[in-house]
């Protein structure tokens, strides 16, 4: 019995690697970039548990995760469309929340270190951004399109998945929902009716 469930989880995983694969098949048929989404909203989560990503930022700094309350892990590419279209919110919205444990987390697929960083310079990111050119990260979080995002609480825990480009509203939303999850109050410097949304329809 245990063999048997033993061939049925590999399976299951070849399986899932398989569809990954093809799903990041180009026009031309190389592998490597995802698709797009163009539509955006909140996902299902297809498992819980964060794992802490140890790697360089394109500054060749260590990313760490002293004291935070939130993490928002994005990815995205600089030669994508809908993350373009989210860039500047991103943007703002570390700035608005960098000071009450909040962290931002960009994960760039299959994309160069020189498009990366004017992406970030033209754009103003001031958070951790890293590269995964090989998809590993994609991989292991199940990344099918870009952008996508992981909202994780302060116990490790993914509360939310969003697709597509965000915007300063379900941003700041998704956040707090986040951090109302946390497994002790949390501690953001902030009550909700003092968070300023700016309406940019």
């Amino acid at each position: 019995m245990k063999l048997f469930l033993s061939i049925i989880l590999s399976l299951a995983t070849l399986g899932f690697l398989t569809i990954l694969i093809i799903s990041t098949i180009d026009r031309e048929g190389r592998q490597g970039r995802p698709g797009l989404n163009e539509v955006s909203g909140t996902a299902e989560v297809q498992f819980e548990v964060f794992k802490e990503i140890y790697e360089n930022n394109i500054y060749g700094d260590e990313i760490s995760y002293d004291n935070y309350d939130v993490i928002v892990l994005d990815f995205w590419a600089s030669w994508c469309p809908p993350c373009i279209q989210e860039a500047e919110t991103l943007a703002q919205g570390y700035r608005d929340w960098k000071d009450k444990k909040v962290k931002f987390i960009g994960v760039a697929l299959w994309d160069n270190e020189n498009s990366i960083k004017s992406f970030v310079e033209k754009y103003g990111f001031q958070y951790d951004v890293f590269i995964d050119n090989e998809g590993k990260y994609a991989i292991e979080y199940g990344v099918k399109a870009l952008p996508e995002k992981f909202f994780i609480n302060n116990r490790g825990k993914i509360v939310k998945k969003y697709i597509g480009p965000i915007n300063e509203i379900e941003l700041n939303n998704l956040i707090i929902e986040t951090a109302d999850n946390n497994e002790l109050p949390w501690r953001l410097q902030f009550k909700r009716r003092n968070i300023r949304i700016h309406n940019k329809n």
